[in-house]
């Protein structure tokens, strides 16, 4: 068998304290051995056969398990220990506790522990105790243990009688009733050793089966009457192979059919499993068809409603430090070839930060946890959800820590360094002294509002400096709020009092079900607690976060709220039952078979104003996905080259129908699809189009431009591949006959040749003909630089001339630019230029009596810059609003306008290539977005500058990387904003900014669409998601669609019920259509079908 150790993270890697302040304010006292009895500790002793190079989980510590073990109304405690005994400690009342491990007879034999977990596993009504261990490696000898409650506080050791003495290399287990027989089966947790397995392709996974690393099921037979369990990992279509490093699981129903499903955290190059029930005693694995991207290194993990729609989230951790100096010498995304490979290969998109996947409820979830700020916090373990001031708001805890950090860069590096002279023990431990140990606090996130997270971990006592893994949640003195228990590396367990109740006037509701058949304690269950218009929502599982496990009572804090309309219990798929009403404060016992029968509660969408409609047309946008831009500018923090499609819509044939322009990717002709009498679309060919498929569409207009009465067709080509100039990038235009019929017109526009990515139609002249301002997104191969933007004048034939700098004045330099729009702004009866883009303020042009533009608000607007992809002009009343679609609050990029995010743009080397060099503040710090490892492949002589990485992160400024001299002539710009919203434009002048509510900050805004449903309200949908961002950025897929409505007391957001499957993407432009005289929308989306919806 291979070594599982430092080695192979090495090769891996190669391929690709403070005690908290204290005071009476703290919301968690910190109980000592002496007030607690409870003195366990979970020392290691690293040995030259055993140590974190020989085996990497050295350091992955134990777990803990809560649960009331002899049925007397409080909470007892057990612990796992890696080297010495595990411990159970017995609750006296009054948080005190008494040691009776030996007597119960479950100090683990000696072996190897992980994980725990209690269950009834035999259905007497007692809890159990199931231990995992790692045995038949390196001496190791343990095998997993079931220690059977004989109620006398003694408990029997029996896991070979049920067939569950696993001998490998168990981390966790969960006792779930998967297939709703009336007992708890199990799902075991266990992890390779083998090095992970980069190139091999993913469905690997399908064929493989490793013995004693993969994942296992077994099928209770208790039910039936016999006490035993029974192995159908195979037959239920649960993974096994050796690309499983599993560190976490957890379950949850997450679609809502009264199933519990199943998810794994999966360290390493394997995906994370989701496992649906079929209710037939099947899983399919279903990972990427709910989520769009997880953690890399996933670690532990936490189903739980964050947002109270009585949906299950889920949270996993990984190992982003958010301190500047440990983030900047720590490993972090892959590089960016190594990522595609692993796309090739099968894999899912993976980023090395904590992940909060937020449950639509429409078959998708949404990854938040950028915008929360809850993605970095360090090398972590166990998280979990729940409500630790019982304000109503549900809070996250995660622990962390590693006694030796193997993701150290200068370790990674140095430790592979030839060592002559030593032996192969002498390396080995030199290689163990090199790894830096650093003692952190765990963090804690208060949720103050929804989804808006800080932590408080100091002011709420819970930032004692430590080395954390397993963590576990019950309410362990019975006075309504929920304590925390912590295992700790080689120093005494944690054990925090919640003072909540103490000091607080916050009112709590405790659940206590009690089950039929085998399964007592009634695991799995879901509880809903309804009250008005809010909904509180908990699975009753005893295994969540990292090794570890919660009691069988379920806490809900409820804030000041006196009463609950009801509280709804699901049993199962087909067993669901109202308990009625309650007052808070209290604990209630809810027994099946006594509840009032009901139907499983869903989350329910009241028709929609929109429902997609199926309308066929056959078209598909075609991305060019062999050109790749991260090739030729490394730094470049996203691609220009999948702007497209682009989409027009009007009558083009004089039928009075809504007719459509699709613009292809670069070798994808374009189409134009006529509408029929019914309704439905027919393409006419156009030999134009084909003949010029070389050129990528990503901007279309349609516009009466040579004054004929026909809507002509104006094409914006992009794609950042072609150099200014060249004949690929020049806009084209077609001249319409009145039948729809296109010509193209090879004179009508000058040979400019830049990255279009928009046109705004206007008469700037006065003289009845449209003009055109002309929008560029970048200068292809020199990122950051100012592209030429442009105005180019009508002849009233279709013939252009560009007019820029007599209108604009010879030095107009635009930025880089996505959008332009003419808007009266002022309200002085002509149209201002309006101009938004990337590294860029709003910019306004009036236009004077001479006819000249010049720019107005520049103090006004001098801070809002931002990475604006959109903009449109709303006008309600007296009120105008410039809406601005932008980045988002979901990034790893924070701006504000007092800690902005800057562009340093230079030819640092003088090789004759700009270097872009994105600086983002990390605390009071501004330091390089980038790696170490991708600044030297941009610039090689960083790596003279800065000769490791420890030296690389003591930067503090950007003088740090290169010196003020050095510096100098670097072009600097700024972004402030990064929240999508409207500026509202008051009558004189005044300007103020509205940001759109949370949802729609989820993802970049792309386009908006204004429409009336039939009951005559006014809605605005927002439009994005964007899925080329830098793997170091990460995929924006959370929020393809933002519906909107505007009131008196500003913008909100209201729900879709369209499955997300049917129209889940990156979306480029939306507009309105016509079909059949009945309105509709039809929104275009990168590489993917065109997508309709009906207004209702």
């Amino acid at each position: 068998m291979r070594k599982f150790g430092i080695r192979c993270f090495l090769i891996l890697i190669a391929c690709f304290a403070c005690a908290p302040d204290s005071g009476e304010d703290n919301l968690f006292e910190l109980l000592s051995s002496d007030d607690t009895g409870i003195d366990f500790r979970n020392d290691l002793t690293s040995s030259d056969s055993l140590n974190i190079i020989e085996y990497l989980y050295f350091y992955n510590g134990g777990g803990v398990a809560l649960g009331d073990v002899n049925n007397d109304g409080l909470v007892d405690i057990y612990f796992t220990s890696n080297q010495g005994e595990n411990k159970l400690y017995l609750n006296k009342g009054d948080l005190q506790f008494e040691d009776i491990t030996a007597k119960a007879g479950v100090d683990g034999g000696g072996g190897w522990s992980t994980g725990v977990t209690m269950a009834d596993v035999n259905g007497d009504g007692l809890l159990d105790i199931y231990v995992c261990q790692v045995g038949d490696y390196k001496g190791l000898q343990g095998k997993n243990r079931l220690y059977i409650n004989n109620g006398d506080l003694t408990f029997s050791e029996k896991a070979a009688e049920y067939g569950i003495d696993f001998e490998g290399f168990s981390t966790h287990a969960v006792f779930f009733d998967y297939d709703q027989d009336g007992d708890l089966d199990l799902y075991l947790l266990n992890h390779s050793i083998k090095k992970p397995e980069v190139f091999s392709h993913a469905d690997t996974k399908f064929t493989s089966q490793d013995e004693k690393g993969g994942d296992k099921l077994f099928r209770s037979r208790v039910a039936q009457g016999e006490e035993i369990m029974e192995d159908v990992t195979l037959e239920a279509g649960i993974l096994s192979s050796s690309l499983g490093f599993g560190l976490g699981v957890g379950i949850a129903d997450v679609n809502q059919d009264g199933w519990l499903d199943i998810y794994v955290s999966n360290d390493f190059t394997e995906d994370d499993y989701l496992y649906i029930n079929q209710g037939d005693g099947t899983f399919v694995e279903s990972l990427q068809e709910y989520i769009a991207h997880t953690s890399r290194y996933s670690m532990g993990n936490d189903l739980a409603d964050i947002n109270q729609d009585g949906l299950p989230d889920i949270f996993t951790t990984d190992m982003l430090p958010e301190d500047p100096e440990i983030w900047m010498k720590s490993v972090g995304e892959d590089k960016q070839e190594v990522f595609d490979v692993k796309k090739r290969l099968g894999y899912g998109d993976q980023y090395v930060r904590n992940h909060l996947q937020l449950n639509r409820g429409n078959g998708k979830f949404s990854d938040i946890a950028l915008l929360t700020n809850t993605f970095a916090t360090d090398w972590s373990w166990s998280p979990l959800i729940f409500d630790m001031d019982n304000d109503g708001l549900v809070d996250i805890h995660v622990t962390n820590g590693i006694v030796k950090r193997p993701n150290d860069l200068d370790f990674i590096q140095y430790s592979q360094e030839p060592s002559p002279g030593l032996s192969e023990k002498e390396i080995q431990q030199k290689q163990v002294d090199m790894l830096p140990s650093m003692k952190l606090p765990n963090y804690t996130f208060r949720q103050k509002a929804h989804l808006d997270f800080e932590n408080i971990s100091d002011s709420w006592g819970l930032a004692h400096a430590s080395y954390s893994n397993g963590s576990a949640y019950a309410d362990l003195d019975n006075d309504g709020d929920l304590d925390l228990v912590i295992n700790n590396l080689d120093q005494e367990a944690f054990i925090y009092k919640n003072l909540s109740t103490e000091k607080s006037e916050n009112r709590y509701f405790q659940v206590e079900l009690k089950g039929d058949q085998k399964n007592t304690f009634g695991i799995g269950a879901q509880v809903w607690v309804f009250a008005g218009d809010k909904v509180w929502q908990q699975t009753l599982s005893t295994s969540r976060g990292f090794q570890s496990g919660g009691s069988t009572l379920l806490t809900f804090g409820l804030g000041q709220l006196e009463k609950i309309d009801s509280v709804l219990v699901s049993w199962s798929a087909k067993k669901t039952e109202n308990f009625g009403s309650f007052s808070t404060a209290s604990k209630e016992v809810m027994e099946k078979g006594k509840g009032q029968t009901t139907i499983l509660p869903k989350k329910s969408i009241s028709k929609s104003v929109l429902s997609k409609a199926d309308v066929l047309l056959d078209w598909k946008h075609e991305e060019n996905t062999e050109f790749d831009e991260f090739r030729r500018e490394y730094l470049m923090p996203r691609r220009y080259g999948t702007e497209g499609p682009a989409l027009a819509v009007g009558d083009m044939n004089g039928d009075g129908l809504d007719d459509i322009f699709l613009g292809g990717a670069k070798g994808q002709a374009a189409s134009v699809y006529f509408q029929q009498t019914d309704g439905s679309f027919k393409k006419r060919e156009n030999p134009f189009f084909e003949q010029l498929k070389t050129a990528e569409d990503v901007v279309a207009v349609l516009a009466d431009l040579n004054g004929d009465g026909f809507p002509d067709l104006y094409i914006g080509s992009g794609g950042n591949e072609y150099k200014s100039g060249e004949i690929f990038n020049f806009d084209r235009v077609f001249l319409n006959d009145g039948q729809g019929n296109f010509t193209f017109s090879m004179n009508s526009l000058p040979p400019i040749g830049e990255n279009t990515s928009s046109v705004a139609v206007h008469d700037v002249n006065g003289d009845g003909f449209p003009d055109l301002f002309v929008t560029s997104s970048v200068v292809t191969g020199s990122y950051g630089l100012s592209p030429k933007s442009y105005l180019l004048l009508n002849d009233g034939k279709g013939r252009f001339r560009e007019m820029t700098a007599e209108y604009f004045g010879d030095d107009f330099t635009a930025g880089m630019l996505q959008q332009a729009i003419w808007a009266d702004l002022t309200r002085n009866g002509k149209k201002e230029l309006v101009l938004v883009g990337e590294w860029s303020p709003i910019r306004v042009f009036e236009q004077d009596d001479k006819g000249k533009f010049k720019e107005i608000w520049e103090e006004e607007l001098s801070t809002s810059a931002g990475w604006y992809t959109a903009s449109m002009i709303w006008e309600e009343g007296d009120q105008l609003s410039v809406l601005l679609g932008n980045l988002g609050l979901n990034s790893k990029l924070k701006a504000s306008s007092e800690k902005p995010v800057w562009l340093y743009l230079k030819d640092f080397d003088n090789n004759g290539q700009l270097d872009p060099l994105i600086f983002h503040y990390m605390g009071s710090y501004l330091v390089p977005f980038a790696s170490r490892d991708d600044l030297i492949r941009q610039i090689p002589e960083i790596k003279r500058k800065h000769t490791d990485y420890l030296n690389y992160s003591k930067l503090k400024s950007p003088e740090g990387l290169y010196d003020n001299q050095t510096l100098q002539g670097a072009d600097t710009l700024p972004f402030y904003n990064q929240r999508s919203g409207s500026i509202v434009i008051g009558p004189k002048g005044s300007m103020d900014f509205e940001a759109f509510p949370i949802e729609a900050q989820f993802s970049p805004i792309r386009d908006f669409v204004r429409f009336t449903n039939s009951q005559g309200r006014e809605f605005l949908l927002a439009v994005g998601n964007f899925y080329g961002f830098r793997n170091d950025l990460g995929k924006a897929a959370a929020q393809p669609m933002t519906l909107m409505e505007k009131s008196e007391n500003g913008w909100s957001s209201m729900p879709l019920s369209i499955i997300g499957s049917e129209y889940w993407g990156q979306y480029r432009a939306i507009e309105k259509i016509s079909l059949n005289g009945a309105p509709y929308l039809i929104a275009v989306r990168n590489d993917d079908r065109p997508v309709f919806f009906k207004i209702h």
